[in-house]
């Protein structure tokens, strides 16, 4: 019978705060980067959303016979989606 570990977050002032609820127990510390530090430009991870040019590339590119049948294909065999 195994529970769910307990997740406590907090600054380590808030989590000392409650010691003797915990006193006697196993625990696992992560410290967190400082807030700070996460809002500055230079550290927040650049995010630059898709913009479709590495299939752009292949546009007109189509080589072979067999498009329409492909295309038809497609079209018989796609089913309604119900939400």
């Amino acid at each position: 019978m195994n529970s769910k570990p307990l997740e406590i977050e907090g600054t380590w002032e808030e989590v000392m705060a409650r010691k003797e609820e915990r006193a006697g127990r196993r625990v696992r510390v992560t410290v967190l980067s400082d807030s700070s530090e996460l809002s500055s430009p230079e550290k927040t991870p650049y995010f630059r959303p898709a913009s479709g040019r590495s299939i752009l590339r292949h546009a007109g590119t189509w080589q072979g016979d067999d498009f329409e049948e492909c295309l038809s294909l497609v079209y018989e065999t796609r089913s309604e989606l119900e939400f």
